[in-house]
């Protein structure tokens, strides 16, 4: 049985339409951990940007994982 050509468009375009907001939420979240680990590094007093640099090293790891989880568990 051979797919309809308006399916196979479709098709692509929903593949498309799901993972293009990836690259935002990323940006979304790294930039949200720096204004965090700013605040707390400030509040604590640290003269360097510990905080800072842990949580966007967390969370990128964990949307990394998220993204990982997501694509290879797909069916």
């Amino acid at each position: 049985m051979t797919e309809d050509p308006e399916q196979k468009i479709r098709k692509k375009a929903t593949s498309y339409l799901k993972y293009s907001g990836l690259a935002f939420q990323l940006l979304g979240i790294v930039g949200f951990s720096f204004v965090a680990g700013r605040y707390l590094d400030s509040k604590v007093g640290f003269d360097k940007p510990y905080i800072t640099i842990l949580l966007i090293i967390a969370t990128f790891s964990g949307y990394m994982y998220k993204l990982y989880k997501e694509l290879f568990n797909e069916k």
